[in-house]
């Protein structure tokens, strides 16, 4: 009843959001004064399209296919596959290009398991990598939730995209499965891992492609910060009163385009509960529609099977069997306003989540900053004390000397971590923005098409079987005239 394009929530969005997101990372470089001028960041690898079995394919002149003579080898306990080209050159002409690394998710595997599976290709120019071409490279949701837990404990300065679930059913819809959402979700996101110039250089994403067996990296909680920021304070809370997040007396215009942003997207995180509240509604409603609409459909050919009339008994069937297919097209409606639109809410809640997270993380690296500056400061007190001392000993001299050190590049290291957050910080808020936008104008608009469509479908049937009543009631007519 549905064509691709009106499954897919992002079909056709994939790639203008990674042209977005390269000429964003391009423009607010994070590590800039530490970078060659004119040397811009790896760009982000083209955005593979959706294809019509698999759910996503890579465009075909860069698809992530391993030569025959060179193919990946699977483990059958593994799941990872590793290419047996680890040491070749890349052709002319790409040596110069930005680092490559890009993700083409296949398909879903054995969604029977509790725990559904994927498989994907990988293509990388990144030299930490063993290898250029990883193909069929199989993880479980979990493995996905466990990578995204590393990334986020381990770059809480960085926005890390918000993984998608693993499910398309919701209370609203009961057992519905479209594991084409679900796989779209899932390479959107690992495109935009791909995308982030400091996630995709992160160690365990390299062993998350590489390892043989089932991926459990070392890292999946945040070390506790010197200062933690407080659990209640943040710029979002859910049924609880919210503590401000402590400004500064003199905020650069930095800090204030961050508190816009915290009270926008608080706005926005009530509103997308509403929205998500009332799709699950309307896809309830819907769905008892759609039951009703068969009902009399049936109701409608049983009648027909057994009426006399044969004019009649034309038209009752085949207006049955047009209730019928309405009510398939309301109840396919209301599967994917219930599961779609459910699962992107659900992914821009989280996202919203994480968005506090990250903000109350820079307020705490700032907070330890100071406070390491004030050691510092400490410090160097002691030892001008010390200097005017006249009974210093050499023992006590070196251990304020030592002291003085160890607080110096303690402050040095806190300061380069809060001067490099706000960079990191400004190109992930410009990407969320504009995948944000993207995201909810594709949703919407791919739900306007479907609804139309199921409203063209729906005046078909109902004009053929006005037209074939009218056809009946005509032959009837004729035939009573003629036998009169």
């Amino acid at each position: 009843m549905y064509s691709e394009d009106e499954i897919d929530p992002h079909r056709g969005q994939a790639q203008a959001t990674a042209s977005a997101n390269r000429s964003l990372y391009n423009s607010i470089d994070p590590f800039a004064e530490g970078r060659p001028e004119g040397e811009a960041w790896g760009a982000q690898e083209p955005s593979a399209h959706t294809g019509s079995d698999a759910g996503t394919h890579a465009d075909s002149d860069t698809g992530t296919h391993a030569d025959s003579d060179t193919g990946t080898h699977a483990d059958s306990n593994a799941g990872a596959h590793t290419g047996s080209n680890s040491g070749a050159q890349p052709p002319a002409g790409e040596a110069a290009a930005a680092p490559l690394l890009r993700f083409t998710v296949g398909q879903m595997v054995d969604r029977s398991k509790r725990t559904p599976g994927f498989t994907f290709d990988v293509m990388t120019t990144l030299p930490s990598f063993k290898a250029r071409r990883y193909a069929g490279v199989e993880r479980n949701q979990i493995e996905f939730e466990r990578l995204q837990a590393h990334l986020r404990a381990t770059y809480p300065e960085c926005l890390v995209p918000t993984l998608g679930p693993g499910t398309t059913a919701s209370k609203y819809v009961g057992d519905y499965q479209n594991d084409r959402i679900v796989v779209q979700l899932l390479q959107q996101w690992l495109a935009r891992v791909a995308a982030h110039p400091l996630l995709r250089q992160d160690y365990e994403l390299r062993q998350f492609v590489e390892a043989p067996f089932a991926f459990n990296p070392a890292l999946t909680s945040a070390p506790a910060l010197s200062v933690a920021p407080a659990p209640s304070a943040g710029f979002f809370s859910w049924g609880k009163a919210r503590a401000r997040v402590a400004r500064s007396a003199n905020p650069t215009a930095f800090e204030r385009q961050l508190e816009a942003t915290a009270e926008n997207l608080d706005a926005f995180q009530r509103n997308l509960g509403d929205v998500r509240r009332w799709h699950g509604r309307l896809a309830r409603a819907r769905a008892r529609l759609a039951l009703d609409v068969r009902d009399a459909g049936t109701k409608l050919v049983s009648a027909g099977m057994v009426e006399h009339n044969a004019g009649l008994a034309r038209a009752l069937k085949r207006t049955g069997k047009s209730l019928l297919h309405v009510g398939a097209c309301a109840q396919g409606q209301a599967s994917l306003e219930g599961s779609r639109a459910v699962a992107v809410a659900d992914v821009y809640t989280l996202a919203c989540d994480n968005v506090q997270r990250t903000l109350g993380s820079r307020q705490a690296i700032f907070t330890e900053h100071q406070v390491a500056a004030r050691q510092l400061e400490r410090r160097r007190q002691a030892v001008a004390e010390l200097r005017v001392s006249a009974s210093i000993g050499a023992a006590q001299a070196q251990e304020a000397l030592a002291e003085l050190a160890a607080a110096q590049a303690d402050a040095d290291s806190k300061r380069a971590r809060a001067e490099r957050v706000d960079r990191v910080l400004a190109a992930d808020l410009h990407a969320f923005e504009a995948n944000r936008e993207g995201d909810l104008r594709a949703l919407f608009g791919a739900l306007g098409r479907d609804q139309l469509q199921a409203e063209r479908q729906v005046l078909g049937e109902l004009r053929a079987a006005l037209d074939t009543v009218r056809h009946a009631g005509s032959a009837g007519s004729s035939s009573t005239a003629l036998s009169g």
